[in-house]
């Protein structure tokens, strides 16, 4: 079976301008430089980059299972674009506020938007998900609007936005399926990298979904990894040394290939395919994923939670517990 959707190589040759967003929060931004690289050399001129504005806090003594919602209110300075978005720039941090989350110690610390606006000189946007899908939506559709783009692409690291309904170890799904949604509402497209390196999906189960997408004609092309892109990716990688799943594209690229350890918990295989990020029709990827659905409706945060924790047998990141204390007191002295 084929997509009648054209691959990139072919959009390139036609498109005005490009937004690629971060798929799952964290730090996924930093993945949108080697698809903005190679869109570049195909001869794209235009780019705007972004993220969601969450956030996985490393705390010492702590294990963060879950995301901290940012208000953007928080991240200063930054240009409001509407109530959903705002442009940030080189020197944006996420202000400590009344967090109860937020490390003292991160205080002004490196925001993964900001570095990769400072390295990259790319309009960087930063998203509020307490909207929902809808929300998401609305502001994507007015940064394209302003900056003249017409071709959406979100760019993953490993494994979660396939899920299928039966995994139980998939522990963010909610951003990946509201960006998957917004993908299919924009034409757009979804890129994989970093294969099996979140540690959310075992490689073997996940080879089996992805062969179904590729079955219904969902692959579209792939892009490996170049010197320019290792390059580019440590740029960014280097502000952020405890880094513990977004440097895995880059290091495979390299040669750091077997089984290795995610936060220090979850086993994973990282392969050659880790250096190669590929694209699908986000369409043939949401046919699998039955929380894209459940989510696309949804105007609250709230609602999308409450459609995966009433439908699915796994919790959404927003609701995991953000700083779970390792290790417990003893229990017997």
């Amino acid at each position: 079976m084929t997509s009648s959707k054209p691959s990139l190589l072919e959009v390139s040759k036609t498109t005005k301008g490009v937004f690629i967003l971060g798929c799952g929060g964290g730090g996924d931004i930093i993945q949108t430089i080697p698809v903005m690289n190679y869109l570049r050399h195909l001869g794209v001129e235009r780019f705007v980059l972004g993220e969601y504005c969450i956030k996985w806090w490393d705390k010492p003594g702590f294990v963060p299972f879950g995301c901290e919602i940012i208000n953007l209110d928080r991240l200063q300075p930054a240009e409001r674009i509407n109530e959903n978005v705002v442009l940030v720039n080189p020197d944006t941090i996420i202000e400590r506020g009344n967090s109860e989350v937020q490390p003292e110690s991160s205080e002004g610390t490196a925001l993964y938007e900001a570095v990769v606006a400072k390295e990259t000189g790319m309009p960087v946007v930063s998203i509020n998900v307490a909207n929902g899908a809808q929300g998401i939506l609305s502001g994507i559709k007015d940064v394209m609007e302003k900056y003249d783009l017409d071709t959406f692409i979100t760019v993953d690291i490993g494994a979660d936005a396939f899920y299928t309904g039966e995994e139980t170890s998939v522990q963010s799904p909610l951003a990946d399926a509201f960006s998957l949604y917004v993908a299919n509402e924009l034409n757009g497209y979804y890129a994989l990298t970093g294969y099996a390196c979140d540690a959310e999906v075992p490689n073997a189960h996940l080879d089996v979904t992805v062969g179904k997408v590729m079955a219904a004609g969902g692959y579209l092309g792939a892009h490996g990894l170049t010197h320019e892109d290792v390059a580019d990716l440590t740029k960014v990688l280097d502000y952020f040394p405890d880094e513990a799943v977004e440097m895995w594209p880059r290091d495979a690229a390299q040669g750091k290939l077997g089984t290795h350890y995610c936060k220090g918990l979850w086993h994973m295989y990282v392969g050659p395919l880790a250096a190669v990020t590929m694209f699908f029709d986000s369409v043939k990827v949401s046919d699998v994923n039955p929380i894209v659905a459940a989510i696309a409706d949804t105007t609250t945060l709230y609602d999308a939670e409450q459609a995966i924790l009433e439908n699915f047998n796994i919790i959404p990141e927003s609701r995991l517990p953000m700083e779970v204390p390792v290790p417990t007191k003893p229990q017997i002295r």
